[in-house]
């Protein structure tokens, strides 16, 4: 009887050092284009030079990023 006892207590000192009582944590999720864009301070300009969905950064030249990868100034 005290063999189990003891086994008992010996498995709850084990199991708590592990961490066996601890949830795993989720993955953070990766931001979106549109969420990075915003962000950095860009503004959505639509279409430019034919590319779809592109994104500004304005300032004295306005540096244009578009989600295809196209970049360009202005």
């Amino acid at each position: 009887m005290i063999a189990a006892g003891l086994a008992a207590a010996v498995f709850l000192i084990l199991a708590d050092s592990v961490g066996a009582h601890q949830e795993p944590k989720p993955a953070p999720s990766a931001p979106s284009f549109d969420e990075r864009m915003q962000d950095e301070g860009r503004v959505l300009w639509g279409e430019i030079d034919g590319h779809p969905d592109c994104w500004a950064l304005i300032g004295d030249t306005s540096y244009v990023t578009c989600r295809d990868g196209y970049k360009t100034t202005s």
